[in-house]
Formats: structure tokens, sequence, C-alpha cells
């Protein structure tokens, strides 16, 4: 693996390989992005989210995106390292801080749905501010 230079924030990675490299702006990239994405978890108004949560939403995310409702067995079948009442402990965990709630199915009580809150959304947004801001024209990469 080449070494990497220190940066400062702000400034991209640096080494004698990177710099030959076509794909050095996009490393560069995914690194803001990272550190971007990293600014948005740690904001003080953002409830915290431990990575298995932070992965949980990711995927119901990404089935919301694609427009499936998602009901609360299948978000339990999602969190596939651990136990039933692991992932219900999760789902849990993840209404009580805002970031998704329940709704039931119109014609069947047993069923419920998990759905997205505002909270959620305005997460999203924010990590999509976020990659938005580390693709957009840096002085290094115009």
């Amino acid at each position: 693996m080449p070494y990497l230079a220190p940066a400062r924030a702000g400034q991209p990675l640096s080494s004698p390989a990177m710099a030959s490299r076509p794909s050095a702006v996009e490393s560069s990239v995914f690194l803001r992005f990272l550190n971007l994405a990293k600014a948005v978890r740690e904001l003080p108004n953002l409830p915290g989210l431990d990575p298995m949560e932070e992965r949980l939403l990711q995927e119901l995310g990404t089935l919301w995106y694609e427009g499936t409702k998602v009901p609360v067995v299948r978000a339990m079948e999602l969190f596939s390292s651990g136990s039933p009442s692991t992932a219900h402990r999760r789902l849990k965990a993840l209404r009580q801080k805002g970031f998704v709630g329940l709704e039931p199915d119109a014609h069947d009580g047993r069923i419920k749905y998990v759905v997205a809150t505002p909270e959620c959304l305005r997460y999203f947004q924010r990590l999509g501010q976020a990659m938005a801001e580390a693709v957009a024209p840096t002085p290094c990469n115009r």
C-alpha cells in the first residue's frame, strides 16, 4: 500500500503513487465523503447511531427508496447478524431515537410497517448534502 502523506482538513491525501493514478480524484472524493459523513453523524442535535443501527437504517432506506413497504418481520430479517430479539431491540432503539415509526396495515391489523420519520429523512438529506459537497469541484480536482 502506498504511503499517504497526512493532510490538513480540506486538503486531499497525497502520495507519489496517487498523483500518477487517474483514480486519485475518485479516492479523494470518497475520503472527503467519509469525513463529511462522519461530521454529519457527530452533529450535536442528531441522536447517535451505533454501527448496527446505522447499517439497519441504510438497509431500510434502500428499500424505502425502491418504494417497498417494509413489514416489521422483514426489517428484522435485514438484521442478519443476530437473533430476532437483538433485531427487535435495534428497531426499538431506532424508534426511540426518532428515526423510524410504525404504521399499521390498512387491511390487516396484525401487520405493521416500519416507516421513515421526518428526522430520518433529515438524516438522509444531511448525508446526501455531504456526498454532494464531496463531489463538488475543488481547486485540486478542477
